[in-house]
């Protein structure tokens, strides 16, 4: 992967090769550049500057907090985010403990990795779409992703004309399960942008607060780009 020198860099080291492609693809799409390594010595072996860093707690060579700790001796002291099969509560809290800034349980959705992301790389935006994120996602089957997107395209432009004359912006109940629906489209389609912006909407709701004109506007005009984006 080509990197560029305007992007936030972000290591991820896992053991698990689908893991490791899955985190690559989700972390790219959020407008990344990413350098893998699949153990603590190949990490420790990367050099240069790191925006934010993905470790998996149990590698083979070295644990988890182990390595972030030797990163750390090496001056990198970018956030650093746990990721394991297995997180309770008791592993979170040794996790944070050891300097972890988070944990990620997987498997994880490519819209929750985005989050996470964000959460720590919060000036950073989502590409409208991100092809190598959505083959991740559906197993690398390029003809279903296209077909994929030409459903979503069209579910768009009716989802636009129901916001726009229809009372399904005024109808909670409809609109939270149309919004559930589309991110899970969205996940598929490589469509985190969009996504994110559902997620927002569907937050709103769920705290009883009313998305502005102007928000559901801004959503509109986003279902609309990213329609024309997914269109061949």
């Amino acid at each position: 992967m080509q990197i560029s020198t305007s992007q936030p860099r972000v290591l991820i080291v896992d053991d698990d090769s689908v893991s490791l492609r899955f985190l690559d693809a989700a972390v790219a799409q959020c407008g990344c550049a990413v350098v893998t390594a699949a153990d603590g010595m190949a990490a420790l072996a990367v050099g240069g500057v790191f925006s934010l860093l993905l470790i998996d707690r149990r590698l083979p060579d070295l644990g988890g907090a182990e390595l972030l700790h030797a990163l750390r001796a090496r001056g990198i002291d970018a956030a650093a985010i746990a990721t394991s099969a297995e997180i309770d509560a008791a592993t979170a809290l040794e996790l944070r403990a050891a300097g972890f800034a988070d944990v990620m349980e997987k498997p994880a959705s490519v819209e929750r990795i985005g989050k996470i992301v964000r959460r720590h790389l919060p000036h950073i935006q989502s590409a409208l779409l991100d092809d190598a994120a959505a083959l991740a996602a559906i197993g690398g089957d390029a003809d279903a992703l296209r077909a994929l997107r030409g459903l979503l395209a069209k579910e768009l432009e009716q989802l636009e004309r129901d916001l726009t004359h229809d009372d399904l912006a005024t109808d909670a109940a409809r609109l939270d399960e149309r919004l559930h629906r589309l991110r899970a489209a969205c996940g598929f389609c490589g469509a985190a942008a969009l996504a994110e912006l559902a997620a927002e909407w569907q937050d709103a709701m769920r705290a009883g607060n009313r998305f502005t004109d102007r928000q559901r506007a801004a959503f509109v005009i986003r279902c609309r780009e990213t329609a024309a984006a997914l269109r061949p």
